[in-house]
């Protein structure tokens, strides 16, 4: 969450599209992207199945932010928002190597509250020794097949990663999206807590210094919302203090990219063999 105009400067949003001759061995279609996104981003296939199941038609809910109460993180090359499968749970997992007493519960917390706000299906499916890093595998085998890689959620220091972390960040979001022909959606992602910020309280008491604000705000950018001027809102880029709550700003954007979004194609995750996490 961003607190001085350094950490800002930090957190600008790269979202390069990527072709696959620059990114990884040609092993893979040329026909396939990548979009990583950077701030201050499916589900796993059953095994051996590397076609996605049919998907029903994307629900069209006119949503406007020019308001500018919410925004995207980014959009997809048919305009629409990039998003989740909004018909597939979304799964993470959690390091918590470095990471304070309170921080599994904290994270628990952090995506009940944006699960009930977006009504995607969000499920910490167990704890890692795996570290972030910023080459990250976007896939990993599954039975005879492959799946994208759970969301990784972990504490760190600047010295202890080399993802893009400083001393004033609370936390860096990285999720991923993968674009293969027509099939375009976020697969996987990382967010970094800094283990450094001891000035941060657990739980969910004030805005200002809470760890769980920190959390939802950097999980809002794994979902895909980006940052907003609107000090009413948790993804503002300088919350202040007060409630630990989601403003009605945020409650429109997960809406927007939520289960009101309808299900997506997703790229099948055999095509991101060899793929890799550049921030």
């Amino acid at each position: 969450m961003d607190i001085t105009p350094a950490d800002r400067r930090h957190r600008s949003k790269i979202a390069p599209l990527v072709g696959l001759g620059l990114l990884v061995a040609a092993a893979v279609s040329v026909a396939l992207a990548v979009t990583l996104l950077r701030i201050d981003g499916a589900a796993p296939s059953p095994a051996g199945d590397e076609t996605p199941r049919e998907h029903a038609a994307p629900v069209s809910i006119g949503v406007d932010e020019s308001d500018g109460s919410f925004a995207f993180w980014g959009r997809s090359r048919s305009g629409g928002p990039l998003r989740w499968d909004a018909c597939s749970p979304i799964p993470f997992v959690v390091n918590l190597q470095e990471a304070p007493e309170s921080a599994e519960e904290d994270l628990l917390v952090a995506l009940r509250m944006l699960a009930d706000a977006s009504g995607l299906e969000l499920v910490l499916v167990g704890s890692t020794e795996e570290r972030p890093e910023r080459r990250r595998p976007l896939v990993e085998p599954q039975g005879a097949g492959w799946r994208w890689r759970p969301v990784l959620v972990a504490w760190a220091t600047p010295a202890t990663t080399d993802i893009p972390l400083t001393a004033s960040d609370r936390g860096v979001a990285l999720p991923v999206a993968v674009r293969d022909g027509e099939r375009e959606a976020f697969v996987t992602g990382q967010l970094v807590m800094n283990a450094d910020r001891i000035d941060l309280v657990p739980g969910f008491g004030d805005r200002s210094d809470a760890v769980g604000a920190t959390l939802v705000h950097e999980l809002g950018h794994i979902l895909g919302l980006d940052h907003v001027d609107d000090p009413a809102q948790l993804m503002s880029t300088d919350p202040g203090s007060g409630p630990v709550e989601l403003g009605p700003g945020d409650l429109r954007g997960l809406r927007a990219i939520g289960a009101d979004a309808g299900c997506l194609a997703v790229p099948p995750p055999a095509s991101g063999r060899g793929l890799v996490a550049t921030p």
